[in-house]
């Protein structure tokens, strides 16, 4: 770096002419011994390197003098210009360390506020950390804390973080939603095994948001809430939940649809059946007690909460009573009043072990399971039709009286089953938080039950809304992959009118390929139509 000498006639220069200088010309004459402002665009891309490390002198008055000139000059003016450059080598940390060294080292609150909003710009790194942390020792105050652990999560060091967002807490009076957050994504993130004795990083994290009331950003809330459920289910009961669908299929589709709408509205007709098999894979899928069996079975940190909670070591059977445990909530949530201290083990044990868990025995769709899952081709076949066969027409009726009915069966299981259901499983989620949240010594388990019983209603949530635009607003095509959705989370419903509707839907389908396949041409007659041609 330049003399204090030297410097002092650039900044002059600077002064006089900076009017027409430009900040690159600038920044030549404040890094350069030999600055040639004349040189063009070319050679300055040869002879000119951005500084990674200012050197400030202090030695005398007069050295920080100038040198605060400059740093005002890098602040104002080559931060801005090159911000990148400037984020990754700390120009601002640079500059920040000098002031508090030299320049200002008794700052005002007001000014601590202005370097802290600065700082806050800067990228997550050894320099700024070193700063905040020179704030806190100093100025130790839950507002420094609060920066320097966003800033140790921003470096992913989230040890120092949550200890830096535990020691602000505990100064603070009144609660700091922001703070809070973060303190929450830092355990997410973190997910150790133990935060403390037989609770992990993800299970407090979720024990903490439930016990959180009236959040004020209701969307970061429940951001985080979502996390935190996903980190805590097994893997297996996440890969079937809802899925996204690819952008360009989702096009094509539509343009199809719209093809075919465009077609009806001049008087062609489609004797196709709509159906997606990517659309209906892609569709939420309802949480049944047998998919709850399978993960509860490897939860072996929900199984030791309750052997402890139950005090008893000779609890072989904590599979089984945990499935059973569940099936009493979903029967009558106010079971969860005997998990609260003081417990009757032996009273309770011998409770859930006469349960008689109630067998979700699905209604059997016959050949519209085989759709369901192999998609139409493997029920109707591959045949080419016949176009010009004099039943023609009947087959296209046939087509649309299934469309209709099937429409007309999705409705009915979207206003009768899914809403209705929707309403239950809302006031059992709300039931079951109010039990279980900070009344059960076992964070482990009730973070756990909470999960499972949160993943129930979301589920019944995510179907009505995915239902809901394409049966009141969309077009046949959308209808229908409801309606398919509908037949394959309907038949675990105990509905009186259920296997009526399903069945006159399977005989309408045995009836349409039926007639279909009278007008299939035979394999010979095909191919010497092609001959002909």
């Amino acid at each position: 770096m330049l003399s204090t000498k030297i410097l002092k006639l650039r900044l002059s220069r600077i002064e006089k002419g900076k009017e027409h200088l430009s900040t690159q010309d600038k920044l030549m004459l404040v890094s350069m011994d030999s600055p040639d402002l004349s040189a063009n665009f070319i050679l300055r891309l040869f002879k000119m390197t951005l500084p990674k490390q200012w050197k400030f002198q202090h030695e005398t008055e007069e050295d920080i003098f100038y040198n605060t000139q400059l740093i005002q000059l890098i602040e104002d003016e080559f931060i801005p210009a090159y911000e990148f450059h400037a984020r990754k080598h700390a120009w601002y940390e640079q500059c920040l360390m000098y002031r508090l060294n030299f320049i200002t080292p008794e700052p005002t609150q007001q000014q601590i506020n202005v370097f802290l909003r600065h700082l806050d710009q800067c990228l997550d790194q050894l320099p700024k950390i070193e700063l905040l942390h020179y704030f806190l020792q100093k100025y130790p105050t839950a507002q420094h804390a609060i920066a320097l652990a966003k800033a140790y999560a921003g470096a992913q060091q989230y040890d120092q973080a949550i200890q830096q967002y535990e020691w602000a807490q505990r100064q603070s009076t009144q609660p700091n939603e922001v703070a809070f957050y973060g303190y929450i994504e830092c355990l997410l993130n973190r997910r150790q095994g133990e935060y403390k004795a037989h609770v992990s990083d993800v299970e407090y994290a979720l024990d903490l948001l439930c016990k959180y009331e009236k959040p004020i950003d209701q969307k970061s809330y429940k951001k985080l809430l979502d996390r935190a459920i996903t980190a805590l289910l097994p893997q297996q009961l996440l890969q079937t939940r809802a899925v996204e669908t690819n952008v360009l299929s989702d096009v094509g589709r539509g343009l199809n649809s719209l093809g075919k709408s465009l077609g009806g509205i001049f008087g062609a007709r489609d004797f196709y059946i709509p159906y997606s098999k990517e659309l209906i894979a892609s569709a939420p899928q309802l949480l049944h007690d047998h998919n709850v069996f399978e993960s509860l079975s490897q939860s072996q940190a929900m199984r030791s909460a309750l052997q402890r909670l139950l005090s008893s070591s000779e609890i072989d059977s904590s599979e089984q009573l945990l499935k059973f445990l569940w099936i009493s909530i979903q029967q009558d949530p106010d079971i969860l009043n005997s998990l609260q201290p003081p417990i009757d083990s032996a009273h309770l044990i011998q409770s859930l072990s006469k349960i008689e868990p109630i067998e979700q025995q699905a209604l059997d769709l016959g050949q519209l399971q085989l759709i369901l899952e192999q998609g139409l081709s493997a029920y109707l076949g591959d045949g080419r039709l016949n176009k010009q066969h004099p039943e023609r027409h009947h087959l296209y009726e046939c087509r649309d009286e299934i469309v209709q009915q099937m429409i007309d069966f999705a409705v009915w299981f979207y206003r009768d089953i899914v809403k209705i259901y929707l309403e239950q499983q809302n006031l059992q989620l709300q039931q079951v938080k109010k039990l279980l949240i900070g009344q059960l010594p076992e964070i482990a388990l009730s973070s756990g039950l909470f999960a499972y019983q949160f993943e129930h209603y979301q589920r019944v949530q995510a179907l009505f809304d995915w239902m809901k635009p394409k049966l009141e607003k969309g077009n046949d095509f959308e209808k229908m992959q409801a309606a398919w959705v509908a037949l394959r989370e309907a038949r675990y419903f105990d509905d009186d009118s259920l296997i009526t509707r399903v069945q006159s839907i399977q005989q309408k389908f045995e009836e349409y390929k039926a007639m279909r396949d009278q007008q299939i041409f035979l394999h010979e007659q095909a191919e010497q139509e092609k001959l002909e041609k």
